[in-house]
């Protein structure tokens, strides 16, 4: 990934070429003859390759007039203090730009299209938002205002407003098609309504999820919380056995929930029956089953129980560690004991190797969220568990 100095270095030599073009154009004429607006650029250059970019700006931002080129080196030095994080800086630049009375408009839209996303990184929320939307109807930048826009209110959690903008975007730019990311955000909004305690109102945000992005898991997971708030266990057992079936890289997640399920509404024996029918249609199950067991302390199905003791003997490690073979010779209630023991043991490992990984940007969090922190796709994050003796991920 590239660091702060590979940026900067990027940048300079952006300006040395800048620079190289100055001279040649410059370094016929005589010192009077190139006006104040060469000399400050040249300056602000020179200042530039020193590594001194306060008063590089204080020449460049001083210059009367600027041609083509010396205003592609102001964006281009804007630009690069955002990538450093100098926001300042890079707001100084892009302002100086929009007060020049004699700017081009197309010169002065890119301007307030720079500033905006200065505000943006700065989290300037209200100047960025103000610039952007004075920006929606500009035929070079509206749709790019309206992403930006987009993705404010989704830092901002105005899911509303984003639902609005979203369709917007769909409309006027064909190649943005039919997203899911509309689903999430009508997911999002009937979380807030659960959280309320308006049932009826998420359930009926669930309903429009459901039209835009039928069969979504995250659909089928808060159709199952909903369930079990109204004290409907068996049907919230049925929406996650649909979820366990549909995306096995959940299983970890929606194991114990589902248990917890099936307790609640008497039917233990289904869970267990379930658990072998995925050991039978993926054997690579049997891993997921045995990390839910570790990780949660209520799972004590006894086909869980066994598809943890055969992770813990197929690893040549824990099976020399914990002495399987006199395990093994144990009576059954003395097996349960110590494969107890070795739960909670194992428990402490995993959830000391448990985070959330995106699986585009490979960012990785302490907490399952829909929406990755890194890289802001959706329905990317996913949970995972790894031991300090075991190589597989899940």
């Amino acid at each position: 990934m590239p660091t702060e100095s590979a940026f900067f270095f990027a940048g300079l030599l952006f300006v040395a070429a800048a620079l190289g073009y100055v001279f040649a154009r410059l370094g016929q004429l005589d010192e009077a003859d190139r006006g104040p607006m060469g000399l400050d650029y040249v300056r602000g250059l020179k200042f530039l390759l020193k590594e001194q970019p306060d008063r590089a700006l204080e020449a460049l931002t001083g210059a009367a007039d600027l041609d083509d080129d010396s205003l592609e080196t102001h964006f281009a030095l804007g630009q690069l203090f955002r990538k450093r994080g100098e926001m300042e800086r890079a707001i100084r630049v892009h302002r100086d730009l929009i007060e020049r009375p004699n700017l081009k408009r197309d010169a002065r839209e890119q301007a307030r299209f720079e500033l905006a996303q200065d505000y943006l990184s700065a989290g300037l929320f209200d100047r960025a938002e103000e610039l952007l939307s004075e920006l929606r109807d500009s035929p070079r930048f509206g749709l790019d205002a309206l992403r930006r826009l987009i993705r404010l209110s989704e830092l901002t959690r105005e899911w509303e407003r984003a639902i609005e903008l979203r369709r917007e975007l769909e409309r006027r730019d064909r190649a943005a098609g039919r997203s899911m990311v509309l689903a999430h955000y009508f997911c999002e909004l009937a979380e807030q309504a659960r959280r309320s305690g308006d049932l009826e109102r998420a359930s009926a945000w669930l309903d429009l999820a459901d039209s835009n992005r039928p069969g979504s898991v995250r659909v089928m997971l808060l159709r199952a919380a909903l369930a079990g708030d109204l004290d409907e266990h068996k049907a919230a057992a049925d929406w996650y056995r649909r979820v366990a079936q549909k995306e096995p890289s959940l299983l970890i997640e929606v194991l114990p929930r589902l248990a917890t399920a099936c307790q609640a509404a008497g039917i233990e024996a289904e869970f267990s029956g379930f658990l072998g029918q995925l050991v039978d249609e993926d054997r690579g199950a049997e891993r997921a089953i045995a990390l839910a067991t570790m990780l949660d302390p209520e799972m004590r199905d006894e086909r869980a129980i066994d598809c943890l003791w055969r992770f813990v003997i197929a690893n040549p490690t824990l099976e020399a560690l914990i002495d399987a073979e006199r395990i093994g010779r144990a009576t059954e209630s003395e097996r349960r004991q110590s494969i107890e023991k070795i739960r909670k043991a194992l428990r402490k490992m995993a959830m000391a190797g448990r985070d959330y990984r995106c699986v585009e940007c490979g960012y990785i969090s302490g907490s399952m969220t829909w929406q990755c922190p890194g890289c802001a796709a959706w329905d990317t994050v996913r949970p995972r568990v790894r031991l300090a003796f075991d190589s597989g991920d899940r």
